[in-house]
């Protein structure tokens, strides 16, 4: 359905051959795409390429470890670090000089750690003398007292030549399928399905706040994730009579329209109108919701995946 021929049906269950305010005529009918497409929502998808950057150290430290002692973490030819650290202290750089006479570790940065009782992401590059280095390198987590270290990553890959795309090294990686699409409206339950060419995660993920995915560390894959997307808004400044924009809704729900934008723009004027227009509109509805449920489908599952 095209917005003229919207308008055209609205103004006729005024029984007038035009409305009066086209604003009023737009707001309502954006009010009621979105009322209405809640019967039957419009389904999307968005395809998250799940890679975390490889990390070289070899321990896990997902889990805090208090540094009593000198803590060290070493990896050949790295380029970046990252850890998050709760305490005083100092972090000290260093590279492996191979000398064939005096091999030694060489200081080439350090690091003061400082916090009030919480870890603080700290990141940064291994480079001597502004140039990145070759080699083994080490991260010596230092000091006098006792204080905290966690998610300790050397990395060898780099996303960018700034600071900050060093990427937090995370049991679980974060994606807002909000901030990610424009048209987002609520995630599918559930969000991740298995096809052919995604992999699944057999529920081994997470969701916050109704629209971040959290994806483990290990799962590196491509993820398909299912959403309910808002319908395309009407454009309040295009004249409604002429107006052939076709209205972000499958042809059986637009037919729903005329009677609750009617129900809407005669609310104030004729209230008795509006409100026997409202009745036939949920009427209907009703009709359109029990047909949906009888025609979802069933799928049967057995345990080889078939």
């Amino acid at each position: 359905m095209r917005v003229s021929e919207l308008y055209n049906q609205v103004s006729q269950l005024g029984f007038e051959s035009n409305l009066e305010d086209d604003e009023r005529f737009y707001f309502a009918a954006n009010r009621a795409v979105m009322q209405i497409s809640a019967i039957r929502p419009a389904m999307s998808t968005y395809v998250i390429n799940h890679k975390p950057m490889v990390n070289f150290v070899m321990a896990n430290t997902f889990s805090p470890i208090e540094r009593s002692e000198d803590l060290i973490f070493d990896a050949a030819d790295a380029r970046a670090f990252y850890f998050e650290a709760d305490g005083d202290g100092i972090v000290y750089i260093q590279l492996w000089d191979d000398d064939p006479q005096n091999g030694e570790w060489i200081t080439i940065g350090a690091i003061e750690l400082s916090s009030n009782r919480r870890f603080i992401p700290y990141r940064g590059f291994i480079k001597k003398d502004g140039e990145f280095v070759s080699g083994r390198v080490r991260l010596v987590f230092a000091g006098e007292y006792l204080y905290s270290v966690k998610n300790v990553a050397i990395y060898r890959d780099l996303y960018s030549s700034r600071e900050e795309d060093i990427p937090a090294f995370e049991p679980y990686t974060r994606y807002d399928v909000a901030a990610l699409v424009p048209d987002f409206l609520s995630l599918d339950s559930p969000p991740i399905s298995e096809d052919e060419n995604n992999k699944r995660l057999c529920g081994k993920y997470d969701v916050e706040n109704g629209s971040i995915i959290l994806l483990p560390y290990s799962m590196r894959g491509c993820y398909k994730v299912h959403y309910r997307r808002k319908p395309a808004a009407l454009n309040a400044e295009n004249d409604a009579a002429s107006d052939e924009t076709v209205i972000d809704l499958d042809e059986e729900l637009c037919t729903l329209l005329p009677l609750l934008i009617a129900s809407f723009v005669w609310l104030e004027d004729e209230p008795s109108m509006a409100s026997y227009y409202l009745s036939l509109y949920r009427e209907r509805a009703v009709e359109i919701e029990r047909r949906i449920k009888k025609l979802a489908p069933v799928t049967y599952r057995i345990s080889d995946g078939w």
